[in-house]
């Protein structure tokens, strides 16, 4: 299916706009998201993890600070110098509100004072640990050394510190300190980081600050999906978006600093995405408005355009219509100073001169016409003179006796009757040429009609040996023709087929109904027509051969003045009816030239 100018146009007026608009959404979405993912967030959460982890650090210092200052306490260690067998209840006693003094000045959640062997004396705070959580540190400060670390206690995280307690030179006790790593310092960290803080032992939640069950659940159903196959190594994770179908989290998961890398112990840290998604989708749907903002006015633009365009263009092919049917002042109205306009002018000015040659070739074609009519009329007085004559001369009478003088008579007689055929051709012709045929249409038996111009022909073909045949479907049907026009027609084509088909051959007449029209078809078997002879017979009006499967047959050479008189004769009756006449000829097989009639007009009813 072609598009019409109108559609091209404004195609190609839309499309520049609308490629624009299409790249300028890719590269601000591509912007926009690149800096909301890879700049103001990224750097905020990295921010933040620096942030937790320099608090953790500092917090294990003044842990550090602390249990020093206690230990190196003489009324802390002297206590803790006392053998086994000094130790009864009034010591267990006075150790526990010892302890319970220096927390009271540490405000630590875990508070254990533990003797050389690694028992505990004397326990204060909100928390307690168990022989196997505190017995890597615990063994280490028996050693003398200081340790520090992450203690894992029932689910919970402890940031601890295990110092010595020396007395005469030698390790007499342990003092254990530490602080929750939980719930607290989540919320401590949202209020100065503005993210949403969560610590993990495994897969269970020993602190966070996510209020949403649905977030929470998320969460856990995307770390336990990492962590199946070979385990969850976070280091490789990046920036993880996390959502829960209410809001999207920008995540970063991390190990608790001094934990150990093969245990799960992680805190995520989360950046709620919402109001980037906000800001990144205001941007779309601003750039989609100019988007399509842009698309309405080229539109528009393309409209006007082509109306600018199309308009003048119209109006001189609807000139040129009106020109085409005689109609030479149809009125243009294009007045521009542009090349339309100038097309216009030089439209109007062809077709004046268009007007005056086809006024001129009218003029002549009357002239050829009234000539034509007026010396076919001449030529029957001097016809019937000569004709008169000539019956005197050849009557018996007269003396004309001798086989000699009867075959002059026998010869004037044709070229008389040749004269005679071409004067009546002469008035049919002019009569054609003038648009002044009278047809006498009235319903004409199909079979009738074929057989009256058959047996026409084979009065005329006496002497020669040329056979004749005839397929008609049904010799019944009424067709609505002038039956002696027609049938004139018809001989004309039959007298050519004999004229050039060799003794022995014949002609053939097919009748068939092809695509609502009916076609009449005389085949001759002659050598045929030579193309330049076949196209100067199109050119004077005969239509190509559209039907292909009639059979052309062998016969002589026709020129293009084969048929005389009666070839355009033949195609003015047919052009009358409102058919056409169409020729198909192949050198060495013949020519067939076909009737063609509308069905509509032709076939009316069966007899």
């Amino acid at each position: 299916m072609k598009l019409s100018l109108r559609w091209r146009i404004l195609f190609l007026t839309a499309l520049a706009p609308l490629l624009l608009a299409a790249a300028a959404l890719y590269t601000v979405h591509r912007d926009v998201a690149d800096h909301v993912d890879e700049s103001s967030l990224h750097e905020n959460l990295d921010h933040s993890v620096a942030v937790f982890e320099g608090m953790l650090a500092t917090r294990s210092r003044a842990l550090a600070g602390g249990a020093k200052v206690v230990a190196q306490d003489p009324r802390f260690f002297s206590l803790l110098m006392l053998g086994v067998s000094q130790q009864d209840a009034r010591f267990t006693q006075t150790v526990k509100l010892m302890a319970h003094d220096f927390n009271a000045i540490t405000q630590t959640d875990l508070f254990e004072v533990l003797d050389r062997r690694g028992r505990v004396l004397a326990s204060t705070g909100a928390a307690k640990s168990t022989p196997a959580a505190r017995d890597s540190f615990v063994r280490a400060a028996l050693k003398g050394q200081v340790s520090q670390g992450v203690l894992i206690e029932d689910g919970a995280h402890y940031q601890v510190v295990a110092a010595p307690v020396l007395g005469n030179g030698r390790v007499v006790g342990v003092l254990l300190l530490g602080a929750t790593i939980g719930s607290a310092l989540a919320s401590e960290l949202r209020s100065q980081m503005r993210c949403e803080v969560t610590f993990l032992n495994g897969s269970r939640m020993t602190g966070t600050t996510l209020a949403d069950t649905s977030d929470r659940i998320a969460l856990a159903a995307r770390l336990a999906q990492l962590r199946q196959g070979q385990g969850l190594v976070v280091h490789r994770l990046g920036i993880l978006r996390i959502g829960s179908g209410s809001r999207e989290y920008l995540t970063l998961v991390r190990h608790i600093p001094d934990t150990p890398r093969s245990e799960a112990q992680f805190y995520v840290l989360q950046r709620s995405f919402d109001p980037e998604l906000t800001f990144a989708n205001a941007i779309h749907r601003d750039l989609l408005a100019i988007a399509a903002a842009a698309l309405i006015l080229a539109v528009l633009g393309g409209l006007l355009l082509s109306a600018q365009i199309l308009t003048p263009i119209h109006r001189l092919v609807r000139g040129a219509r009106e020109m085409q049917g005689g109609n030479y002042d149809h009125p243009l109205d294009v007045r521009r100073g542009d090349e339309l306009g100038y097309l216009a002018q030089q439209f109007g000015d062809m077709r004046q001169r268009e007007r005056t040659y086809v006024g001129s070739l009218e003029q002549a074609t009357r002239l050829k016409s009234e000539f034509i009519h007026i010396a076919s009329h001449e030529l029957r007085t001097p016809i019937s003179v000569i004709s008169g004559y000539l019956d005197v001369l050849s009557h018996p009478q007269n003396g004309i006796v001798t086989d000699k003088h009867r075959r002059m008579v026998v010869a004037m007689r044709e070229h008389l009757d040749r004269l005679t055929r071409v004067a009546e051709h002469a008035t049919q012709i002019a009569e054609v040429q003038s648009e002044r045929i009278a047809l006498d249409i009235q319903p004409t038996p199909l079979g009738r009609l074929v057989t009256t111009a058959l047996g026409m022909a084979r009065a005329s073909s006496t002497g020669r040996e040329v056979g004749f045949q005839s397929e008609i479907p049904d010799p019944t049907l009424l067709v609505s023709v002038d039956p002696q026009r027609i049938g004139e027609a018809l001989l004309n084509l039959l007298t050519n087929g004999v004229r050039f088909t060799p003794d022995g051959g014949q002609v053939l007449v097919r009748v068939q109904i092809l695509d609502e029209t009916l076609h009449l078809a005389v085949e001759d078997q002659g050598t045929g027509i030579a193309p330049d002879a076949l196209a100067a017979l199109r050119t004077h009006g005969l239509a190509p051969h559209e039907v292909q499967h009639h059979r052309s047959a062998p016969g002589l050479e026709h020129g293009s003045h084969g048929l005389g008189l009666g070839l355009p004769l033949t195609r003015g009756i047919v052009e009358a009816h409102g058919g056409e006449l169409r020729v198909e000829s192949e050198l060495g097989r013949g020519s067939v030239f076909t009737i063609v009639l509308p069905l509509s007009k032709s076939l009316r009813a069966a007899a």
